[in-house]
């Protein structure tokens, strides 16, 4: 009896253990070129707020595009290219006669600072990530490999505390050239509970900056006061893309625009991005009817704003607004009593609609609103009604370019904000802007966009096929879809619909050669030496372009650029090809760091995306041999608690750029300690509050952090006054 009743209490715990809760995780796509952070709450990017905080480096990234941005320049540390200060998901419903919702990510206090939303609004589920690589890590072929199927994948769960609605979001990457610049996210939403929600309103809230880097340049900060009229909120009706874009791209003013302007470099822009979400699938099935909703319409709208099987026309909501996103505030978004934008009406409406009677009925997005609020984007759809299990079914997509459109683009219209509320039924800053050419608008606001690129190279990551967000956004169409590859700006009649699209995507647009992995060897000095099998060139899965004919070996002092072609190696290559191996040996004579690529290129030009971008630091030692050094080391401080006296130690085992900072419990940096280069060896600084500026500092918990380029050192002290 005895044993029997362990076994039942044994039972228990361990049931009782799995029903808790998950914690707040996450999970990175980091494939691709755009590079985001994906939460088992509902968050993507950084956890939100409206720019106060910037990114503490280390921390994810947050629709980083290109990936790998962090520098220092001058001895000040920049974080990195990231376009969104966070983002989230929205569920709104009716439920035992109750409105309630759920802010799962995108929601801050009246000020705009970060609040807490585990088991408030989100309840953690799980989050995993699954790779589907062509080419496994021991360097074989992946026998296993789809190709009707994204290269990384991450799966995450949650459910929303009020609503009692379970989410899962499974999100795509790839590394292909030209379709490297997006990620694809479907969302399924169910209702397992026993209550029928009826008016239910599903929303994606993005805060969009394109860029930190850029905006820290120009304001030495990355807030949402700072650069609020330097950048539009547009809409893309072709294509139901909502995104932001800088006003000229905003050109460094010191000599780095000319550096980084040079061919294989970054570009030469600060701020090249458009950044944006667009929808590419969303639920029609579930769409309330006007008989079964509460939804008011005003009556002057009633004749058009409901489709032949009276239902309203999607999207409901697309709206723009400042970083602050407190509850009551956006809760007026998802009031089925007064809708928040109210729908186009027809070609007098607006001369943005005169050639687009399509979205007659659907929201109108406030284009006055994308030049004096850009910040936040609000876009959803409903009211829905979810009978207990039913399932709702959509696919979104994070998209970035470089610029809003290509020089043939600027004769279309898009919805582009306007400065002045009387301009409403203006032009609405259209045609659209690029950086090969700067235009001035009726509204005599300009020069918008730039001739930049009229003399100047696109950066190494753009494909020259696939500059602009509007070509990025076809690609992801099309990668959705699986139909040709179409430019929707083109079409004379129609547009891109995302209610006819699959509720799961097709992903079969086909494969490049995959990049081979590579080993690098430093010990013979001062000669660096690569190698890799041929894996890449035995790999024939259905959907190939063309088979593999070289590889390119490809060096760079950072990850940005300038990317230089070293070597260009054929198959089987005489002199490089050694019993299945190749073996390319560079003599470049450098002390401190460098990075190695080495792409594939197929029969028809082709390449593989840069996916075994390699770091490597070498130091001189005594006996003139390059080796990899050790990692770092942060010591404990003496004495602690931290008095006027304290001293930080660290050891480096390698030369590399290094910053010493602290911050506070909130994680707000409060002192640099140092910043710049260090060679090996054991170092010590002093920290005195009291003497050095910061006799602010309260007593308390802090955290030293010794960051290098390749890893971050975390120490707990305590200071005391």
């Amino acid at each position: 009896m005895k044993t029997k009743l362990v076994l039942l209490l044994l039972t228990f715990v361990l049931l009782s253990h799995y029903s808790f809760p998950q914690n707040r995780q996450f999970k990175v796509h980091e494939r691709g070129m755009l590079h985001q952070t994906v939460y088992n709450t509902g968050e993507v990017g950084r956890p939100y707020d409206a720019g106060q905080g910037g990114i503490i480096d280390g921390v994810p990234p947050s629709m980083e595009w290109p990936p790998n941005s962090r520098m220092i320049i001058d001895r000040k540390l920049y974080s990195g290219q990231h376009n969104s200060m966070g983002g989230g998901f929205h569920m709104a419903a009716t439920k035992n006669g109750t409105r309630v919702i759920d802010y799962c990510g995108a929601v801050s206090d009246a000020n705009g600072k970060a609040v807490d939303i585990e088991g408030i609004y989100t309840m953690p589920g799980t989050v995993e990530r699954f790779e589907n690589y062509p080419i496994k890590k021991d360097g074989t072929v992946n026998a296993a490999f789809n190709p009707n199927e994204a290269e990384e994948i991450i799966v995450s769960k949650w459910t929303g505390v009020k609503t009692g609605l379970t989410v899962t979001r499974t999100s795509r990457a790839w590394s292909f050239p030209g379709y490297d610049q997006f990620i694809i996210y479907e969302y399924e939403i169910s209702n397992p509970t026993t209550d029928t929600l009826s008016d239910v309103f599903l929303a994606w809230t993005y805060s969009l900056s394109p860029s930190m880097f850029g905006y820290e340049r120009k304001f030495n900060k990355w807030s949402e006061g700072s650069y609020r009229n330097n950048q539009f909120a547009r809409f893309d009706l072709k294509r139901w893309l909502s995104y932001n874009v800088d006003i000229n791209g905003k050109p460094d003013t010191t000599n780095l625009f000319d550096l980084w302007s040079q061919e294989g470099e970054r570009g030469g822009l600060n701020s090249p991005q458009a950044v944006g979400i667009m929808v590419l699938h969303y639920d029609y099935d579930n769409l309330i009817t006007k008989a079964n909703t509460k939804l008011f319409v005003a009556p002057a709208d009633t004749s058009y704003v409901w489709d032949e099987n009276n239902k309203i026309n999607q999207p409901y909501l697309c709206r723009y607004e400042n970083g602050n996103l407190y509850e009551v505030k956006i809760g007026t978004f998802y009031d089925i009593s007064a809708r928040k934008t109210g729908p186009f009406k027809g070609s007098a409406d607006s001369n943005n609609y005169a050639d687009n009677l399509f979205w007659m009925g659907r929201v109108k997005p406030a284009f006055k609103l994308g030049f004096a609020q850009p910040v936040t984007h609000a876009y959803g759809f409903g009211p829905y009604l979810l009978a207990p299990g039913a399932v709702a079914k959509f696919t979104v997509a994070e998209v970035v370019g470089y610029g809003a459109g290509v020089a043939a683009d600027s004769i279309y219209k898009d919805l582009g904000g306007s400065t002045q509320a009387s301009l409403e039924t203006g032009s609405g800053m259209h045609p659209v802007q690029s950086w090969y050419t700067a235009l001035s608008y009726p509204e005599a606001y300009g020069p918008v966009g730039s001739n930049y690129l009229q003399t100047h190279p696109l950066p190494w990551y753009v494909h020259s096929d696939v500059v602009s967000i509007r070509d990025v956004a076809d690609r992801a169409i099309q990668m959705y879809t699986g139909n040709t590859l179409t430019n929707y700006s083109s079409l004379p009649t129609g547009q891109f619909d995302p209610k006819l699209t699959p509720a799961h995507g097709v992903y079969n647009v086909g494969i490049q050669a995959p990049a081979p992995l590579i080993s690098i060897d430093t010990l013979a000095n001062p000669v660096i030496t690569i190698k890799w099998g041929t894996a890449a060139e035995s790999f024939l899965a259905p959907g190939l372009h063309a088979p593999l004919k070289s590889y390119i070996i490809l060096r760079a002092p950072h990850p940005l650029g300038p990317w230089a072609e070293i070597a260009t190696i054929q198959r089987k290559q005489t002199g490089y090809f050694f019993d299945s191996l190749y073996v390319f040996k560079d003599s470049l004579n450098y002390l401190s760091l460098m990075y190695y690529a080495v792409v594939s290129v197929d029969s028809l030009g082709g390449r593989s995306g840069m996916t075994n971008m390699t770091l490597i630091e070498r130091t001189l030692t005594g006996t003139d041999k390059y080796v990899l050094p050790e990692s770092p080391a942060l010591l404990r401080n003496y004495p602690n608690p931290f008095n006027p006296s304290t001293i930080i130690a660290f050891s480096l085992g390698k030369a590399s750029n290094v910053t010493l900072d602290v911050f506070d419990i909130m994680g707000r940096r409060v002192a640099e300690l140092f910043c710049g280069y260090k060679p090996a060896g054991n170092f010590s600084i002093a920290w005195n509050p009291q003497m050095s500026g910061d006799r602010n500092i309260a007593s308390g918990v802090y955290f030293v952090r010794l960051h290098t380029l390749t890893e971050t050192k975390m120490l707990k002290v305590l200071y005391m006054k």
